[in-house]
């Protein structure tokens, strides 16, 4: 996780944070664990249908938000989920709105609801315009979102001067709607990866991942305080855009991905180097990784197995495949500390090494598939070696004539 400006978030006052939504109920947990504050989420009306699932959502600070797509008629309940944004936001509370109002798996920016600009409007009359009331663009970007231990890069921006829209919003209430949404749009550009073009997601997500395949971060670290990766690829992109030769480099790098992927391997991965610290990690970690393994055996058949039988949209699945390991994970560790705890008080305390030892497998299998990936290369490289030189020289064509090699990857060393 790659975060950026998080001190733009205010440790205490009103806020509203508006952030884009391109991976469902995912995009609300990442905020909620980067920030130390209590925050209140909008969230589409439709899960609350179940009355018990409404209580126990509304406990966990969550609010229906009800949108046209869920009929006309519902609509006019807003006003009850207005009322209380503005009672929160007058008591100096965190709110968590995404702006686009649904999700979308895509590095774009959709048009903006009305809803952010409602609230904020409503709640600064709602204060007699006394209270300085926050309005943080917030920009949420995966590398690659379906996979497991995609990387994550999560952006706040500076707070929008919205007070200027005052007189605007007191004459003009739609223009000043449409003003306030304007700026916040271009504010959350900001903080996005955008691929200007729905033709260029294929090559340009190729693009990306060669150059980071340039960077190196160290081993066991999940959490980066570092701005300038998102500056570097967010400029490569923008390069790409107004290339002329655009069109031929996204040809390009779709063939290397191609071509990747018929070796078996992901376009990232066509050299991998390994430090002898990650070969000791891979030796001295078999062991708590092997046991790692054992313990998460049941939360991982439970979520695999509790994910095939439902059918869910491709934009949901990394969500629910996150929420079920995450509750059947929990499940087994209260199980098995119930268990241990009867047979022995000492042994009860093992089970605070779960969490741990599930750190240090994903991490261990991390590196596992790194040492397959590089001994899977090295036997393709001698058996094939015209197929493997074709495509690195693809690939360095593709770094060099999309302007890559001259920005610097993040060195976290």
């Amino acid at each position: 996780m790659f975060i950026r400006s998080l001190k733009n978030v205010p440790k205490k006052g009103a806020a509203i944070l508006a952030c884009n939504h391109p991976n469902s109920f995912l995009d609300a947990i990442v905020v909620a664990l980067v920030l130390k504050r209590k925050i209140h989420f909008l969230v589409r009306s439709d899960v609350f249908r179940k009355p018990r699932v409404a209580a126990l959502l509304r406990k966990m600070n969550m609010i229906p938000i009800y949108r046209l797509e869920e009929g006309n008629s519902s609509l006019g309940r807003n006003d009850e989920t207005f009322s209380l944004c503005f009672e929160l936001l007058k008591n100096e509370e965190l709110i968590l709105i995404f702006s686009e109002g649904n999700c979308v798996v895509e590095k774009r920016l959709r048009n903006l609801k009305k809803g952010t600009a409602r609230i904020w409007f409503g709640a600064m009359d709602y204060t007699g315009w006394s209270k300085d009331i926050a309005v943080i663009p917030v920009g949420i970007n995966y590398t690659k979102p379906y996979y497991f231990r995609s990387e994550l890069m999560l952006n706040f921006g500076a707070s929008c001067p919205m007070h200027q829209l005052k007189r605007v919003w007191h004459n003009e209430p739609v223009k000043a709607i449409r003003l306030f949404n304007e700026y916040l749009y271009d504010a959350m550009q900001s903080e996005l990866l955008i691929i200007h073009d729905h033709a260029a997601d294929e090559g340009s997500e190729v693009i990306l991942d060669v150059f980071r395949s340039q960077t190196k971060h160290p081993m066991l670290r999940w959490y980066y305080p570092e701005p300038e990766r998102f500056g570097h690829e967010r400029e490569l992109l923008a390069r790409l855009h107004t290339q002329s030769n655009a069109s031929q480099l996204y040809h390009d790098a779709e063939n290397y991905g191609k071509g990747a992927q018929k070796l078996g391997i992901r376009p990232e991965y066509l050299d991998v180097y390994m430090s002898r610290w990650q070969s000791v990690f891979l030796l001295l970690g078999f062991l708590p990784a092997a046991v790692g393994i054992i313990v998460h055996a049941l939360p991982y058949w439970i979520t695999i197995r509790s994910v095939r039988k439902t059918k869910f949209h491709p934009k949901f699945r990394s969500s629910v495949l996150f929420g079920a390991a995450a509750l059947s994970s929990y499940l087994v560790y209260a199980v098995a500390a119930i268990t241990l705890l009867i047979f022995d008080l000492r042994f009860g305390l093992f089970f605070a090494l779960f969490p741990f030892l599930a750190w240090i497998t994903v991490n261990w299998m991390d590196q596992l598939v790194m040492r397959r990936t590089r001994i899977q290369m090295e036997v393709i490289r001698r058996k094939m070696p015209e197929i493997t030189d074709a495509l690195r020289h693809t690939r360095d064509t593709i770094l060099l004539d999309s302007g890559a090699l001259t920005l610097s990857p993040a060195k976290n060393a």
